[in-house]
């Protein structure tokens, strides 16, 4: 009789601080990967200033190992301080899989504990733009991408940005799963309700979008989140709500008539992903988004929307006149949208992938 291995794959995240974040590595487990997962044994983000202790999904009690950094709280500049070495040797993985970008201290860190030990291990990469970046980064991303036997990009562009910052691996496209429960509830509303979501700041247009929804007749804007330009944006007639959650986000998606994006590139960033467009589809809401980084990649794969040039508010306010004189091309968007999203921004389609390019399938 022919014997089943059952391979180790050692996650290193600081993402998965946040237990919506392990539900990748917690439906591999379930799959028969034997997944022991480390964070950080406390974080703290923008929205917790505070540190916080994480929290562990039921599917991985008593494999997920907390480990003290430096630099807790931020993504690029942390390392864990010690404890990387000796975890190597007791769980021996087959694969150990970073979700950190090559330029990281922690990629770094890992990436040499894993070479001395001959342990393949991969990365995650979300970055879309070559920002200036010290020379010691600039040597040490090379380094690390030199010797990583897989990356999993998050867009097309993240993965042409390895490549040409010498990823010698297996280069892979695998969305980041967007966890959206379905609302069957929409609920009905007079007049025509645009959204936008996440923080407010200048580089998300929020201002650009609310002068412009301003000129429609019955339309009005409203936003979840919070930010700087909150104030500002009150002052301008805006709705904003403060205290969504991830609980109540789904809900207020299916709120809306259309969910507007509309980034702006600055010298150093363009809209990595717009996980907002995603969450929105799920809700069959179709979505208008500017032309900021892999936004037209998200709606262009989706087909859950519209494109505009970034900046054009001309574009913009046509787009929205669009979808609302058409309820019915509205709601095929949205389907569109919510199919599309089932079958590539899923956590199985993620877990599917993730198993694929580092080697765990059976």
């Amino acid at each position: 009789m022919e014997t089943t291995v059952r391979k180790t794959l050692l996650v290193v995240s600081h993402p998965a601080v946040l237990e919506t974040n392990q539900v990748v590595f917690a439906l591999l487990r379930q799959q028969g990967v034997d997944v022991h997962l480390v964070t950080p044994s406390q974080w703290r983000h923008d929205y917790s200033p505070s540190p916080f202790v994480p929290s562990t999904s039921p599917e991985l009690e008593g494999v997920h190992t907390l480990l003290p950094v430096l630099g807790m709280g931020k993504p690029q500049r942390h390392r864990y301080r010690s404890g990387v070495g000796s975890l190597l040797d007791r769980v021996k993985p087959d694969v150990v899989y970073v979700e950190e970008e090559c330029f990281s201290l922690s990629a770094d860190q890992w990436s040499r504990a894993c070479r001395r030990r001959g342990i393949p291990y991969g990365l995650q990469a979300w970055e879309n733009l070559d920002r200036p970046l010290p020379w010691p980064i600039k040597r040490l991303r090379s380094l690390v991408l030199r010797h990583a036997d897989f990356v999993l990009a998050r867009t097309p562009a993240a993965a042409h940005m390895v490549g040409v910052w010498g990823a010698r691996g297996r280069v892979e496209v695998v969305p980041s799963p967007v966890p959206s429960p379905f609302s069957d509830n929409r609920p009905r509303h007079e007049g025509f309700v645009v959204g936008g979501a996440g923080r407010l700041v200048e580089q998300k247009g929020f201002l650009d979008v609310a002068e412009v929804v301003s000129s429609l007749p019955g339309a009005e804007f409203v936003v979840a989140g919070d930010g700087p330009q909150r104030s500002a944006l009150q002052e301008a007639g805006v709705r904003v709500v403060t205290n969504a959650t991830h609980a109540t986000m789904p809900q207020f998606f299916s709120s809306l008539d259309v969910l507007v994006l509309w980034s702006r590139t600055t010298p150093t960033w363009a809209e990595q992903f717009g996980r907002v467009l995603v969450e929105a589809l799920a809700q069959e809401t179709p979505v208008i988004g500017s032309s900021c980084g892999e936004i037209p990649w998200v709606i262009g794969t989706t087909n859950g929307g519209i494109v505009v040039p970034e900046g054009d508010k001309d574009a913009l306010r046509a787009a929205l006149l669009q979808l609302r004189d058409d309820p019915g091309g509205r709601a095929k968007l949205g389907k569109a949208g919510r199919t599309a999203v089932e079958a590539q921004f899923s956590i199985a389609s993620a877990a599917r992938g993730l198993r694929h390019v580092a080697g765990m399938e059976a």
